[in-house]
């Protein structure tokens, strides 16, 4: 039984990670990652990049800014204005997944010692 285990958390990728601790759905990741690719981008830029619609990123980018991942700056040109979105250091995003893994790690340990 442990084997089993062991061989399922080897195949887990970043990805899996990051849908499980964060609860963030496979566009969010693959938005995050491709916005750390552009280091910066537009709305309209990111949905050209994953062909998806305008609506679809901006609720992505909405997640992923409630989880602290992407930061939005607001560029005021002639015409009006833009956002512009910046994602977190990757660096950053695995210290926030990894105390999200131990607090999960601790309240699951309390819990089973109830039992």
């Amino acid at each position: 039984m442990d084997n089993l285990i062991v061989a399922r958390m080897q195949k887990f990728t970043i990805e899996d990670l990051m849908r499980c601790i964060l609860g963030l759905q496979e566009i969010e990741i693959r938005i995050y990652f491709e916005l750390l690719d552009m280091k910066e981008a537009t709305v309209m830029e990111i949905a050209e990049r994953v062909d998806r619609d305008r609506t679809t990123v901006q609720k992505a980018l909405r997640s992923l800014m409630n989880c602290g991942l992407v930061e939005r700056e607001k560029i005021t040109e002639k015409s009006g204005f833009k956002y512009v979105y910046r994602p977190v250091e990757f660096k950053e995003v695995k210290e926030k997944m990894e105390k999200l893994l131990d607090e999960w790690y601790l309240s699951v340990k309390d819990w089973l010692k109830k039992f």
